[in-house]
């Protein structure tokens, strides 16, 4: 054997890059951490649904913006083509669509495996187990706060010594701004990327290419500027400035859903670290309202994440259901908990 294979580990050798055989220890540390899990949900009044492993891509293909495509693997006998779970909140809500006409329990929580493309050589998950809590027929203020305080029992319980930060922002309000910047599809499709990567020399550029107007502009600088969630009335206050009246008419009802949730958020939550980032961007388009990230320091992913998606429901069924959750990779508290030990 040469050198070259010598330092290629048994599980490079045998199992694809990016997924994971878990041993007789793992295996047992993950069922405990499964079981609390499922404890703390059941208390809270969720019951456990169950997801499959494939569905129809075409699923997947119409929440995902554009460019993002699902990893498509192979095609059913009538040639449909068929994907791994590559978002489990649009199979949760899908199946339980498909059940409407049962009385069920509308607060649901599941362990499920979803499958992520990196696009990186060496992504080190591509098989993610996802904890998720979805709640369908409620999304107001007081149940989106009850899900993130579930969020921070299961936190505490399973990571005292570790504290996380969570970045909010909200989908309509973020698409109502760029209605009003008033750019075209790929200059907006480029702005988004920009945004979300906080690649301010290039949005500038971008900005002034495109001969935007000085109030414009101001508001585009307002987007690159995460403050925290105290200060989100001061954020409203510099953006009533730079907008015209009827402007502001296209965004009323976003800040009036805005206002009224950080003034819930910020007396009941002061508690949790929280970031207001108006531009905050996802890669799936259902969502309609608030959005959310969970970060611990020193890593660049979510280790949470989740919001609000009212129109996805009656997307399957035309009968209307507002709708809100989030989910948790588990690998990524897997990893937490072995840096304490």
């Amino acid at each position: 054997m040469n050198q070259k294979n010598k330092s290629i580990s048994s599980e490079q050798k045998w199992i694809p890059d990016g997924f994971h055989f878990l041993g007789p220890e793992e295996s047992k540390n993950r069922r405990i951490l499964l079981q609390t899990f499922s404890e703390l949900f059941e208390r809270e009044g969720y019951s456990e649904i169950t997801l499959p492993s494939f569905d129809y891509s075409n699923s997947f293909r119409s929440q995902l913006q554009d460019g993002v495509e699902s990893l498509l693997v192979t095609k059913d006998w009538d040639g449909n083509e068929l994907s791994p779970g590559v978002d489990l909140t649009l199979q949760v809500v899908k199946g339980m669509a498909a059940r409407s006409h049962w009385e069920e329990n509308q607060n649901v929580y599941y362990f499920a495996k979803k499958i992520r493309d990196h696009k990186k050589r060496n992504a080190s998950r591509r098989e993610i187990l996802q904890i998720g809590v979805e709640s369908l027929g409620k999304s107001d203020t007081n149940h989106l706060i009850s899900q993130i305080q579930i969020l921070e029992k299961l936190w505490s319980h399973t990571l005292p010594n570790r504290s996380f930060t969570i970045v909010f922002g909200h989908s309509s309000f973020f698409r109502s701004l760029l209605q009003i910047l008033g750019w075209n599809e790929e200059q907006t499709k480029v702005l988004r990327q920009f945004l979300y990567t906080k690649n301010i020399p290039e949005l500038l550029s971008l900005a002034a290419r495109e001969n935007t107007k000085d109030s414009h502009m101001e508001i585009i600088h307002l987007l690159l500027k995460p403050i925290p969630s105290s200060e989100i009335q001061t954020f409203l206050n510099l953006l009533e400035k730079v907008l015209t009246k009827e402007e502001m008419l296209l965004i009323q009802e976003e800040i009036k859903g805005i206002t009224s949730f950080f003034e819930v958020w910020n007396k009941q939550m002061k508690s949790i670290s929280c970031i207001w980032d108006p531009s905050l961007v996802r890669d799936i388009s259902y969502y309609t309202g608030f959005m959310f990230q969970g970060y611990v320091e020193q890593d660049p992913e979510p280790v949470f994440a989740g919001g609000v998606y009212n129109e996805l429901y009656a997307s399957f069924t035309g009968i209307p259901k507002d709708a809100c959750g989030f989910a948790l990779h588990l690998d990524s508290i897997e990893v937490l908990l072995n840096k304490e030990k």
